[in-house]
């Protein structure tokens, strides 16, 4: 497969890739800025298409984790609820090879920048920038899925169909190295994408740079790059009265990092929104746990416009309710044009907060991020400066913040070392290898360094 085909194919799925075989065709695709930053668009719609991305992301981890009951009959949805997959199930064939599928498209986009001299200095710098993110990104989720893997930073074949798994620390020091990197090359506004979210700029590197730092305790870096991003013209918290549907529009203020739609970058609803709520006439497969629905006071907003209700057979069964267009008729009636979010500003706020808390030099500091969110919500200010309490208060402010929401609650209870705790305690099924997913057979066979993972 020609390396112009790979990178302008879209919906491509498998990661069974030949080596680039016409180096002219190659070289035509890097000739230019625009022939250049065409293969970039190619890379943007190739993740937001992948079901990984725009399904599998939000919705896998959330029924692997404690916020959503499922109740419908989908198997695949079953064996994830009850964290009982084996190494025939069929979801982590779908997540290994998209991922990957993406992390070659970006080393394919700065190999060919490097090797071929067709693009103005600036350009290259920035497309180049805009790879190593998603990169970057890609590989965060992975080694948050299945632990250590591949670390493929190349499209030679002959090199990468054979690497073992690199450790989580290593895989963790290729994110951050590719971020921190992107970071300094990358423009500080969204000029490179038409002003639109959908492009990635220096925040959207320090933002998840942030994240990274928290999740490997570096948390000095954590609160410096998240004091970044909040301190930027760019980003503000979308007010209370405009909650309900502004933290999710196209371009909103808070939004950091959005995607197109997975069907067409035109569309104006969502997967999120057609998983989680049911058509007309049919019943919901999710439902908020109750047990959950108890952490929410009765006037916290995100209870009243990020959950909505529907009674089936005489109960009433509460949902997600952050996206609300199921199609594209009601989103176009609505007036409102959503995006899939990535990163948002709130999650800025609480990274910081953690991070402070945990450094514990600035506690008032931390309370009064925390406080940004809780103030948001309409929900009562908390008063503590106890470190530890803090803590726990501001773990519990990203789980009600980020419910069903880019895997934010399956992650932080891994990292958090609580998964065994609160899982193994509300589900007979659990057990602790599942935290990790098996790494799909057919990558096994036509590898033989790569190891399962433990208890599979």
């Amino acid at each position: 497969m020609a390396l112009a085909t790979l990178i302008f194919s879209a919906c491509e799925k498998t990661v069974e890739i030949d080596p680039p075989l016409n180096e002219i065709t190659t070289a035509v695709v890097f000739s230019s800025d625009k022939m250049a930053s065409n293969a970039l668009a190619g890379l943007y719609t190739g993740l937001a298409s992948t079901s990984t991305q725009s399904a599998a992301l939000p919705v896998y981890s959330s029924v692997q984790a404690d916020d959503l009951l499922y109740i419908g009959v989908n198997p695949t949805y079953r064996e994830l609820f009850d964290n009982s997959y084996t190494t025939v199930s069929s979801a982590q064939g779908t997540i290994f090879s998209d991922w990957y599928a993406i992390i070659y498209r970006a080393n394919s986009i700065i190999e060919g920048l490097q090797k071929y001299s067709g693009t103005s200095g600036q350009v290259k710098k920035q497309l180049a920038a805009e790879a190593k993110v998603i990169r970057a990104y890609c590989y965060f989720n992975l080694v948050n899925t299945f632990g250590g893997v591949p670390l493929v930073l190349t499209t030679d074949v002959n090199v990468s169909a054979m690497l073992a798994k690199e450790t989580v620390a290593n895989v963790y020091g290729q994110i951050t190295a590719d971020l921190t990197e992107a970071k300094a090359d990358l423009l500080a506004n969204y000029s490179a994408s038409s002003n639109t979210r959908l492009g990635v700029n220096k925040f959207v590197a320090a933002a998840l740079l942030a994240r990274v730092s928290l999740f490997t305790e570096n948390y000095a870096a954590a609160e410096n790059n998240a004091s970044e991003v909040i301190a930027s013209s760019l980003y503000a918290m979308i007010p209370s009265a405009n909650m309900a549907t502004g933290v999710w529009t196209k371009n909103n203020a808070e939004s950091i990092w959005q995607m197109s739609s997975p069907l067409a970058v035109t569309n104006q609803y969502t997967v999120e929104a057609g998983t989680f709520l049911p058509f007309t006439g049919s019943d919901p497969q999710f439902e908020i746990r109750p047990a959950f629905l108890s952490l929410f006071t009765s006037t916290d907003l995100r209870r009243q416009r990020w959950m909505t209700n529907y009674t089936v057979a005489g109960k009433v069964k509460v949902v997600p309710y952050k996206y609300k267009y199921t199609t594209q008729a009601l989103a176009v009636a609505a007036g409102v044009a959503e995006s899939p979010t990535v990163l948002r500003l709130a999650e800025q706020y609480l990274i910081r907060a953690e991070a402070r808390a945990r450094i514990g030099t600035n506690l008032n500091g931390a309370l009064s991020d925390l406080n940004v969110i809780r103030s948001r919500a309409q929900t009562a200010a908390s008063t503590t400066t106890a470190q530890a309490t803090l803590l726990d208060d501001i773990l519990l402010e990203t789980r009600k913040e980020f419910f069903c929401e880019q895997a934010h609650r399956w992650y932080n209870l891994k990292r958090t070392g609580q998964a065994d705790v609160v899982l193994g305690a509300l589900k007979t099924s659990y057990r602790p290898a599942a935290k990790l997913l098996p790494l799909p057979n057919n990558a096994i066979d036509a590898n033989p360094n790569l190891i399962q993972n433990p208890g599979y």
